[in-house]
C-alpha cells in the first residue's frame, strides 16, 4: 500500500530539535510501513510548507530531511471540479498545499493519507474519502489489522459508576483543560450521583476509553421524551485506532434502547473533528443552539418520528443501530467461518470469552464492518439485510447487519483500500482471495444486533428458507421472508 505523509507527520518523523521529539508513535509507523514492504511518499508541493519556515537553519535542515523520502511521481493535479468542492484558496497557502494532497488521494495515486490536521479530515469527509485518511495512530492500527495483528488484547468494556474512577488518571487531563476551572467540582457531582459509566482499561489498568451518562430530568435544547445525556465521552490518544469510540457508543446505544430512551445527546468542541465525524457517521445530527461554552450539540434519536422508511439504509443510520426496516430490504444469508466470526462479532461468543476477545481486533469493536468472500452475487444493494450464518460448529444465523456498499475486484490493493480499517482479513489473506485473477466481493455493512437465540440450520431447512448448508451468499425468496422477518423481530432487541 502507498501512504502519503502530510507535512505535520513528516516533521514529527524527522524532528530537528529536542522539543519537536514526539512519542514513539511515528517511528512505529515507519517501522511497520518498511517491514511490510509498503511505500511512504511526500508530495512535491510540501517544499512550499518547508520554505514558509522563518528559521533559516531549521528550514535548510528540513529541506535535506525531506529528500530522504520518495517524492510522489506525477501527482494528479487539482481539477476544477475538485477545487470547487474543496473551496477557494490562495496559491501557495496552507489550504492550497492541503488541496494538492487531497487531489493525490482522490486520484488514487496513494491508498492512504496520514495527517494530524482536522481541517483535512473535514474536507475529505465531503468527498467520501474519510475512510482513507487518518492520524499516525490510525495508520498504525490499519497496518497491524491488515498485516501484524495486535498481539495482546485490551479488556472489554466494563460497566461501573463514576465514583469508582480515579480522577488522577491521565485520560482526564485534556478534559480538565477543556472545562477548567469547573471540571473537578463537576466530576465530584458525578461521583456523588453514582452516574453510570463504561470504561475500557489498558494492560496497566489505566483508562483507554471512558463514557459517563445521566438521565435528563428536564427538557433541554427543545428535546422531549426520555432523554439520555452522554456527559463524558473520551478515548485516550494512546489508543486511537482500536475503534474504542464505536465500542463505547455501541454499549451506550444498547443501554439507551433497552431502557426505553427516545433520544440521546452529546456536546463537543469544534476542535474535536474526529469525534464529530464519528458522531455524524453514526446517526447523530447537529442541533442549535450551542452550549454556553460554545460546544456543538449532537442528538441521536432512537424512535422514528414519522420518517418514510423507503430508504432502509437511511432509516437505519438515523435511528439505529437497532432500528431496521425489514419490509423494503432484501434478505441474504451470509456464511462465515467460526474463526472470522469470533473476530468480527466477539460479543456473540458469550460472556466467558467476551473480556478476552473484545479489543483484540479493531473491527470487532466497531459498528461499521466489512465482509469479504469470492461469492458471485452482485445483486446486493444499500439497505439490504445480511443474516450471518456461522458455519461448521454452530450452523445457525447469529448476527444481523445492514449493507452500506460493496465492490468487487481481483486486485488485492483495491480491496484493501476499500475495506480499510474495517476488515478481519490480513493483506496476505486478501491476496489469497484474489489469486489467479478471482474477483473478491467486499461488502461494507453495519452491525444491527446479535440474535438472542440463533436460528438453526434445522429450522431453516424445515421451513424451506434454505435447501442445504449455505456455501455462499444466498438470497431469501419472497415466500420465506414473512416468517423470517417475524422471527428476526422476535429474536433481536429491535423496537
Amino acid at each position: 500500500m502507498k501512504f502519503l505523509l502530510d507535512t505535520n507527520v513528516f516533521i514529527s518523523l524527522e524532528p530537528t530539535r529536542l522539543v519537536e521529539v514526539e512519542n514513539a508513535v511515528d517511528s512505529e509507523l515507519s517501522r511497520l510501513v518498511l517491514s511490510g514492504g509498503h511505500q511512504m511518499y511526500v508530495h512535491p508541493v510540501q517544499q512550499v510548507d518547508i520554505d514558509r519556515d522563518p528559521d533559516e537553519e531549521r528550514r535548510g535542515l528540513r529541506t535535506l530531511l525531506l529528500q530522504k523520502y520518495p517524492t510522489l511521481p506525477n501527482p494528479p493535479p487539482l481539477s476544477d471540479a475538485l477545487g470547487e468542492q474543496l473551496g477557494p484558496c490562495e496559491h501557495g497557502s496552507n489550504d492550497w498545499v492541503d488541496h494538492q494532497l487531497i487531489a493525490a488521494l482522490a486520484g488514487d495515486a496513494v491508498d492512504f493519507l496520514v495527517t494530524s490536521d482536522v481541517r483535512i479530515r473535514k474536507k475529505v469527509r465531503r468527498l467520501g474519502l474519510e475512510p482513507r485518511v487518518g492520524t499516525p495512530r490510525e495508520a498504525i492500527a490499519l497496518l497491524k489489522d491488515l498485516f501484524d495483528r495486535v498481539p495482546s488484547p485490551p479488556p472489554a468494556v466494563e460497566s461501573t459508576q463514576a465514583h469508582t474512577l480515579d480522577e488522577r488518571d491521565p485520560i482526564f487531563e485534556s478534559l480538565r483543560a477543556d472545562y477548567a476551572p469547573h471540571f473537578d467540582a463537576w466530576f465530584t457531582k458525578c461521583k456523588r450521583q453514582h452516574r453510570q459509566a463504561w470504561v475500557i482499561r489498558d494492560e496497566g489498568n489505566a483508562l483507554a476509553g471512558l463514557c459517563i451518562v445521566k438521565s435528563e430530568d428536564e427538557t433541554v435544547f427543545g428535546l422531549t421524551g426520555k432523554l439520555l445525556k452522554v456527559c463524558t465521552f473520551k478515548v485516550s490518544e494512546n489508543h486511537n485506532g482500536f475503534r474504542f469510540g464505536e465500542l463505547l457508543l455501541k454499549t451506550c446505544f444498547d443501554y439507551a434502547t433497552q431502557n426505553g430512551y427516545e433520544s440521546s445527546y452529546v456536546t463537543a468542541f469544534e476542535k474535536h473533528g474526529a469525534l464529530i465525524a464519528l458522531l455524524l457517521d453514526l446517526g447523530f445530527e447537529q442541533i442549535e443552539p450551542r452550549t454556553t461554552l460554545g460546544e456543538r450539540v449532537f442528538v441521536k434519536r432512537f424512535v422514528p418520528d414519522g420518517m418514510d422508511p423507503a430508504d432502509p439504509l437511511e432509516y437505519h443510520l438515523r435511528y439505529g443501530p437497532h432500528a431496521v426496516d425489514t419490509t423494503a430490504a432484501r434478505l441474504y444469508v451470509v456464511p462465515i467461518q467460526p474463526h472470522y466470526h469470533e473476530m468480527l462479532f466477539p460479543e456473540a461468543e458469550g460472556q466467558a470469552r467476551l473480556r478476552f476477545d473484545t479489543g483484540r481486533h479493531p473491527c470487532g469493536n466497531a459498528i461499521r464492518k466489512a465482509y469479504l468472500c469470492n461469492s458471485i452475487t452482485r445483486q446486493i444493494r444499500q439497505g439490504d439485510m445480511l443474516l450471518f450464518y456461522r458455519s461448521e460448529d454452530a450452523q445457525a444465523i447469529t448476527v444481523v447487519g445492514v449493507v452500506e456498499s460493496w465492490m468487487a475486484s481481483a486486485e488485492a490493493n483495491k480491496v484493501a483500500r476499500f475495506v480499510g480499517k474495517r476488515t478481519v482479513y490480513t493483506f496476505p489473506e486478501i491476496e489469497g482471495l484474489c489469486r489467479e485473477g478471482r474477483e473478491t466481493l467486499a461488502v461494507l455493512f453495519r452491525q444491527v444486533d446479535i440474535l438472542n437465540g440463533p436460528i438453526t440450520l434445522d429450522t431453516l431447512l424445515e421451513l424451506g428458507v434454505l435447501n442445504g448448508h449455505p456455501q455462499q451468499i444466498t438470497s431469501i425468496d419472497i415466500e420465506e421472508r414473512t416468517w423470517l422477518q417475524q422471527r428476526l423481530t422476535e429474536q433481536c432487541s429491535w423496537r
